[in-house]
């Protein structure tokens, strides 16, 4: 951080226990150091880790000396870890929970010790759940390939080897590109693929849509997961905006249109925005109506938008009954369109039952089901 100064709260006297008293304490070290020209940017403050043995209120004095710095201050904050451990049993794992409780009040700086499994691990966690960890790839790198009943302190496998892009292929190099999820590199490898004359129709088919294959098999066999997906759809829209943009009047990347909505009475989206973003990213045209949707409103939708698919979801079971309603008003209008089902409390059984062409368990088979389905249509 280019700090100059670590300000520990402590004076003549007791060990101030209250968060308070150290806030006070803090407060008087920085208007010092400003007297001698010091800045903000030179300042780190601890909040003073005091054992657990000392008192039981000490992990909370602490956490909360932390979220009183941040917002007094906004300064980066550092603090010996293991203090508070210290005399206890099960160092490790005390040391690692207590971690991912100061991260989140404020800590910037641990000091910590990297080889200790449990905090180690704590720390990458924490860094993921904060959204430190863009598309969660160190957590992934770290810990998604270790057998979750691995021993702690063993070295856990990594994932696959990442491919490089300077092959004589130019398609192989985009392929490799997408299931990395390397959205910057793919613009030029989708550039200088056009620039050599490249059809684009080739670039769609052999390179991007093979490489979401790839992708979808490697999800469903727990090879890769659900940000490493989202990360290779975004790296795949980003080469179909690269042709769009060159060759404006291509259709070959226009596959289709497709409805998406949560029915009626169910206000959860999650699943059905990964689902329209990676359909999206595989090119359709996505209309989404969003969630708590009324079967009427999907039904015109589906008129005004000429929709060959309609995909729809529902995450409660109070709310799967609105799948049967709004599949019977799409029959009742006499739709041809195609109508794909999924969430968390679907199955093909109930798909089935209530009269759905498709069933998708998760994302990656919704955009598989709408690659065969439209593939028909030409």
């Amino acid at each position: 951080y280019g700090a100059a100064l670590l300000c520990l709260p402590i004076c003549s006297g007791d060990l101030p226990e209250k968060a308070e008293d150290r806030v006070a304490l803090a407060e008087s070290i920085v208007n010092r150091a400003y007297n001698y020209g010091l800045q903000p940017h030179d300042l780190l403050l601890d909040p003073l880790v005091l054992t657990l043995a000392s008192g039981e209120d000490s992990a909370r004095q602490t956490l909360k000396t932390l979220r009183l710095y941040k917002e007094k201050f906004g300064f980066p904050t550092v603090m010996g870890l293991s203090n508070i451990s210290f005399g206890m049993p099960q160092r490790p794992y005390l040391n690692g929970q207590f971690l991912t409780m100061a991260l989140a009040s404020g800590l910037t700086t641990p000091i910590m010790n990297p080889l200790n499994y449990a905090a180690k691990k704590a720390f990458v966690s924490s860094s993921t759940l904060l959204g430190w960890d863009p598309g969660s790839a160190e957590f992934i790198k770290e810990y998604g390939y270790e057998d979750e009943t691995t021993a702690p302190g063993n070295a856990a496998p990594k994932g696959p080897d990442k491919a490089s892009f300077d092959s004589n292929d130019p398609l192989a190099n985009i392929r490799a590109c997408v299931e990395q999820g390397e959205k910057e590199a793919i613009v030029d490898l989708v550039k200088k693929a056009l620039a050599d004359g490249m059809d684009p129709l080739d670039i769609t088919k052999k390179g991007l849509s093979e490489a979401m294959n790839v992708v979808g098999d490697k999800f469903g066999s727990g090879k890769l997961f659900l940000p490493q997906v989202m990360l290779a759809a975004e790296t795949m829209q980003a080469a179909f905006n690269t042709i769009k943009e060159i060759i404006p009047a291509s259709d070959s990347l226009d596959k289709g249109t497709v409805v998406v909505a949560t029915v009626k009475g169910d206000i959860h989206d999650l699943g059905k925005n990964i689902v329209a973003a990676l359909l999206e990213n595989n090119g359709y045209k996505i209309v989404d109506l969003g969630k708590d949707v009324d079967p009427e409103v999907i039904v015109q939708a589906i008129k005004d938008n000429k929709a060959a698919l309609v995909g729809i979801c529902s995450l409660m079971t109070t709310t799967m009954p609105q799948i049967d309603n709004t599949i019977a008003a799409i029959r009742a209008a006499g739709l041809k369109t195609k109508v794909m089902v999924g969430g968390a409390v679907v199955s093909q059984d109930y798909a089935d039952q209530a009269g759905a062409d498709i069933y998708a368990k998760d994302g990656i088979a919704a955009v598989n089901h709408a690659n065969d389905f439209f593939e028909t249509l030409k």
